[in-house]
């Protein structure tokens, strides 16, 4: 009895196996070599966040209210004590230093006064002298804003600070490359008083 081969066997050759396993191998080494880009991204975007939180937390501190208010004495009958004056570098630089900074050597952008901070990260700030016309939302809610403006007279006054946070550089040590930056306004408020009275004797 003659016996009759199945000539549709199916199987893989030596060579087919061979290509298969090139064909894994190279894809194997390209995904193993995504993963270490993945960790760095991830910790650069984890420090970015980290930086971005810190600098908006010194942005609130050297932009609170409080620090910036004007007392006025002021008397009805004399229009010129009722007037709040500019923000002068004098008091600027004593808020400032009372955060810890000093004022930089470094020339910023006109109009500016620079101040610097260092710790595990540098904090670089500029402040804007020039004032900034704004939106008075004091009668939101009764009546449409009036817009602010730089008059002598008005009572609030804009100043934009612009904050920069350098973190050390791994590649040099002592120099500094930036990781985060934020911008904000200082409000400089008059406050009013009465003028004292004078006792009569």
């Amino acid at each position: 009895m003659k016996r009759s081969w199945d000539s549709n066997e199916k199987g893989l050759t030596l060579v087919e196996v061979l290509a298969a396993l090139v064909i894994l191998g190279i894809l194997f080494v390209g995904i193993m070599t995504i993963f270490p880009q993945m960790t760095l991204f991830n910790e650069k975007t984890g420090t970015k966040l980290d930086t971005m939180n810190l600098a908006r937390q010194e942005m609130v501190e050297i932009t609170t209210q409080d620090k910036w208010h004007k007392v006025i004495l002021s008397d009805p009958e004399i229009p010129e004590t009722n007037v709040p004056e500019y923000l002068k570098e004098e008091k600027l630089k004593y808020e400032m230093a009372e955060l810890g900074y000093s004022e930089s050597t470094s020339p910023g952008p006109a109009d500016t006064v620079r101040f610097h901070r260092t710790g595990d990260y540098l904090y670089e700030v500029d402040v804007y002298m020039k004032c900034e016309e704004f939106l008075n939302d004091a009668l939101i809610g009764s009546e449409p804003p009036t817009a602010g403006n730089c008059e002598a007279a008005e009572r609030d006054k804009l100043y934009k600070v612009h904050l920069k946070l350098y973190k050390e550089s791994p590649a040099a040590n002592g120099s500094f490359q930036m990781s985060s930056e934020t911008f904000s306004y200082i409000t400089y408020s008059a406050i009013n008083e009465p003028l004292p009275v004078s006792g009569g004797g």
